[in-house]
């Protein structure tokens, strides 16, 4: 069910700008003759603008869709300023592999995102909210021919005060000049402060909402896969399509708090890089 007037979740935000930029990209403009050629710029833009459809909260069985300010802005291949990765820097960076520390930002879970239609009981009722958090991420990613290798880390601070682990695998493909495709896959362990806060229902929780105790233990909490393309207008202008689905799976597929296990996602977005 997708509900165009609620608010998408703050998992269903990152997750859309993360497809967003884990579009392919494709090959730059030739260099110019060296006479030809502009001073380098220290600075690299990118501003775009996404429409997007996403799940409530993780395990919402209702979808809504949002709009979502899409900014990729560097320094030096330094540092950055990133929509779907926050504030942060590279500590190496080649053209293979690339390792960089960010702070980035979690909107956490509010109870009444659990509402839900046709009589449907809310499943996060009792349960309370969960506190919005900085998280401190840090990343790796390998990068060889058309194939990429990617494992992140991060650290919440406030809200669930967890730990969670992401590794990907991604090939893209140009079909022409202007036309290139994507494929990631991916899975996501949590420890148990995450996994108890976003799946778990705790005694207090449970005297609550009247519901039994579940215990939410660390481990795998999903595997998904994501598809994507990436079409260039113009040297500036890309316009970028996105499709995710994302199964929960162990204690977090196993939650009374999950209406639904399979987690759709999407996003049309436009970009232009100065």
């Amino acid at each position: 069910m997708i509900d165009r007037t609620a608010p998408i979740g703050a998992c269903g935000l990152s997750l859309c700008a993360a497809l967003f930029f884990a579009a392919p990209t494709l090959a730059q403009t030739p260099p110019q003759p060296a006479a030809a050629q502009p001073a380098a710029s220290a600075w690299s833009f990118s501003l775009g603008a996404g429409a997007i459809v996403a799940p409530r909260y993780e395990g919402s069985d209702r979808l809504a869709v949002g709009a979502l300010p899409l900014v990729e802005i560097s320094w030096k291949d330094r540092i950055f300023l990133s929509s779907s990765r926050g504030l942060g820097g590279y500590i190496v960076s080649t053209d293979a592999f690339k390792l960089s520390a960010a702070v980035g930002y979690d909107g956490g879970r509010d109870e009444k995102d659990g509402k839900r239609k046709s009589g449907k009981p809310n499943l996060l009722r009792g349960l309370g909210d969960i506190d919005a958090s900085a998280v401190l991420n840090l990343s790796a990613e390998y990068e060889y021919s058309f194939f990429t290798a990617g494992l992140t880390a991060s650290r919440y601070i406030g809200g669930s005060d967890g730990f969670t682990m992401t590794a990907s695998l991604g090939a893209k493909l140009p079909v022409t000049d202007r036309l290139a495709l994507g494929l990631d896959v991916h899975s996501t362990w949590a420890d148990s402060a995450y996994m108890g806060d976003y799946f778990g229902i705790s005694a207090g929780q449970s005297r609550r909402s009247g519901r039994a105790k579940f215990n939410a233990e660390a481990g795998i909490k999903d595997v998904g896969a994501t598809l994507s393309a990436t079409y260039k207008i113009n040297d500036s202008m890309s316009l970028m399509l996105s499709g995710g689905l994302s199964r929960l799976i162990g204690d977090a597929g196993k939650s009374p708090v999950v209406a639904e296990k399979n987690q759709p996602s999407g996003m049309l977005g436009l970009s232009y890089r100065f």
